[in-house]
C-alpha cells in the first residue's frame, strides 16, 4: 500500500501544483492580454469550472494517495483544498459573476480579491504538501 499510496500522491500533487502554476502564470494571463475584454469574459467563465474540477479531482486524488501512504494531516490539508475549491466554484464565483453583470464594480473587486487570496492559499498548501512529500 505503501508504495501505491506514493505513486498515487505524487501524480495527484505533481499534477495539482503544475496546473494551478501554468493557469495562474500562462493562461490567465494570456486570455486578458491577447484576447479583447469582450471575449475574455465569457471565455475565462467557461476556463473556471473546467479549473476548479481540475483542482478539485488532483486533490483528491493526491488526498487518497497521502492517507494510503500514512500521512492524515497532508491529507486532511488536501480535502481542505479541495472543499475550499468546490465552494469557490459553486458558491462565489457564481456570486462573482452575478456582481460583474450588475455592473457592481466594487463588490466584485472586493470578491475577485478575496478569490485570488483563496487560490494563492490553496496553491502554497499543496507546494508546502508537495515538498514535504519530496523529503519525507
Amino acid at each position: 500500500m505503501l508504495q501505491t499510496g506514493n505513486v498515487v500522491a505524487l501524480l495527484g500533487l505533481a499534477a495539482l501544483v503544475g496546473g494551478m502554476l501554468f493557469f495562474g502564470a500562462i493562461t490567465a494571463p494570456l486570455i486578458f492580454t491577447k484576447l479583447p475584454p469582450d471575449v475574455a469574459g465569457p471565455f475565462i467563465r467557461a476556463v473556471f469550472p473546467r479549473y476548479y474540477a481540475f483542482i478539485t479531482v488532483t486533490s483528491a486524488v493526491a488526498a487518497l494517495g497521502l492517507l494510503l501512504r500514512g500521512w492524515p494531516v497532508s491529507a486532511v490539508a488536501l480535502i481542505v483544498v479541495a472543499a475550499l475549491t468546490i465552494w469557490l466554484w459553486f458558491w462565489l464565483i457564481p456570486h462573482l459573476n452575478a456582481l460583474r453583470d450588475a455592473g457592481d464594480t466594487v463588490g466584485f473587486d472586493r470578491g475577485h480579491r478575496l478569490s485570488v487570496w483563496l487560490n494563492g492559499l490553496e496553491l502554497i498548501t499543496a507546494i508546502v504538501v508537495l515538498v514535504r512529500f519530496a523529503l519525507g
